[in-house]
């Protein structure tokens, strides 16, 4: 089971910071014409490496459903919310109230009885 946990870890790290990525790429997107320009705002670096992180999180996902129970994996990626906030609070500077970290809590302590 500890091995499980590791790799949740860090398949969880990789779909943390994709959705970092996805939300800064998504940041310099223009404003929504429908023109070429519009679309071709889209490819940008911040956007590809999200594309890219969110590949390598699937793969090591899949590892996952190959050699794990789905009803143990599937709860364990919820990791990934601890990660992604606080990515959003040191990176993007966002204000995470205290009733948000209550919520992650509680799914922590979940994923934590689902994993005994």
């Amino acid at each position: 089971m500890f091995k499980l946990i590791i790799i949740a870890i860090i398949q969880s790290g990789f779909l943390a910071v994709a959705q970092y990525y996805m939300k800064v790429g998504m940041d310099r997107v223009g404003e929504y014409t429908m023109s070429w320009s519009f679309f071709k705002s889209f490819l940008n670096w911040q956007l590809g490496l999200a594309a890219f992180l969110y590949i390598v999180g699937m793969i090591i996902y899949m590892f996952m459903l190959k050699n794990y129970k789905l009803s143990v994996i599937y709860p364990l990626t919820s990791i990934s919310y601890i990660f992604t906030m606080l990515l959003a609070m040191f990176f993007l500077g966002e204000a995470i109230p205290v009733v948000r970290w209550a919520g992650v809590f509680f799914v922590m302590l979940g994923v934590g009885m689902i994993a005994r």
